[in-house]
């Protein structure tokens, strides 16, 4: 392995991933100024507190720093989030963030008590093949938010919803972590990147396609249509 590929690409990478968890830091901020959610979806970050933590505990059985460095800022940042946005959604949707945490609490304890049974009847790669795996489909899973909003803008053909900066940034983070998995030869952080590559370029082609501008429905036209003549009545 070169400098390149061992240390550089890497260090990008948690830089990156650093940058991208503290993106959403002013929105959060803004609802806990105006003491109103809005549009804000607090589900993401919880979700975000789950792919953290697993990642966490497997980078400490393979002694990964550089993963390790990139996900615990992550880790903290979506639990302060979360618990930011908690107090102003709706009852619903805290019924859902408690759910999801008890649910999620309670697949590490289960892991947890998978490794202590593999420690003393099984050997460390298996210790380790178990949390990978996990955490590997757990992120794919994960995945499947942002590509129903994907294929939601691609039905809309409107890029209102995504950011170019952000699906540039995504494109160029999961790149580099591709090529450090394949330069370390390590499945379980080459399958999530190269497939969060590949939604990241989907994205970029949905923003450079379609308009920012929201398409309207045929209500929303119609709707419209209704405004102007009233409008226009009312203009003499």
């Amino acid at each position: 392995m070169g400098v390149l590929t061992s240390w550089i690409v890497p260090s990008l990478g948690c830089f990156l991933s650093i940058v991208r968890h503290f993106i959403a830091t002013g929105e959060v901020l803004a609802v806990r100024s105006g003491q109103h959610l809005g549009d804000l979806n607090p589900l993401p970050f919880a979700a975000t507190i789950l792919n953290c933590s697993g990642w966490v505990v497997y980078t400490v059985l393979v002694r990964n720093w550089f993963v390790f460095i990139s996900d615990v800022p992550g880790l903290l940042c979506s639990i302060w989030m979360t618990f930011s946005l908690y107090p102003y959604a709706s009852p619903s949707v805290q019924n859902q963030l408690n759910a999801f945490i008890v649910l999620a609490a309670l697949l590490w304890c289960v892991l947890a008590a998978a490794t202590m049974v593999l420690q003393e009847h099984s050997t460390q790669p298996t210790v380790v093949a178990l949390w990978g795996w996990t955490v590997s489909v757990t992120q794919v899973l994960l995945m499947a938010s942002p590509l129903s909003g994907l294929l939601r803008a691609i039905q809309q053909r409107s890029s209102a919803n995504f950011h170019l900066g952000v699906c540039a940034m995504g494109l160029l983070s999961s790149s580099l972590w591709a090529i450090y998995a394949m330069t370390i030869m390590n499945l379980f952080i080459a399958i999530p990147n190269f497939l969060g590559g590949l939604l990241s370029c989907a994205s970029l082609l949905v923003c450079f396609i379609f308009p920012r501008k929201p398409a309207a429905t045929p209500a929303q036209q119609e709707a419209d249509n209704v405004r102007a003549a009233v409008n226009a009545v009312q203009m003499g």
